[in-house]
C-alpha cells in the first residue's frame, strides 16, 4: 500500500517542501550577514592606555535629533527644564 505511490507524485508532494526550506536557508544566511556586519559603528582597537581622554560634549542648545535606528532624541542643555 505504501509503495504504491509513482515517483512523479512523491516529486510533486516534496520537491515545493525541498524549495521552501533551501530558500529560508538561503535567506536566513543572508541577513545573518547583514546583521553582523559593523553597520555605523566604528571599532576602537586601541588598548584603554592608547585612548585619549573623553571630555564631556558640550550642548550649548536645545536640539531634536535622529538617531541612526530613527529614533528622535531631544538634547537639553544643562541648567535648563526638561
Amino acid at each position: 500500500m505504501l509503495y504504491d505511490i509513482s515517483l512523479s507524485g512523491i516529486a510533486l508532494c516534496y520537491a515545493p517542501l525541498v524549495i521552501t526550506i533551501l530558500a529560508f536557508v538561503g535567506f536566513a544566511a543572508m541577513t545573518d550577514a547583514e546583521a553582523r556586519r559593523t553597520y555605523l559603528r566604528r571599532l576602537d582597537l586601541r588598548t584603554e592606555d592608547e585612548m585619549p581622554e573623553v571630555l564631556e560634549p558640550i550642548v550649548t542648545e536645545r536640539k531634536t535629533v535622529e538617531t541612526p535606528s530613527g529614533a528622535r532624541v531631544t538634547l537639553i542643555p544643562p541648567g535648563e527644564d526638561a
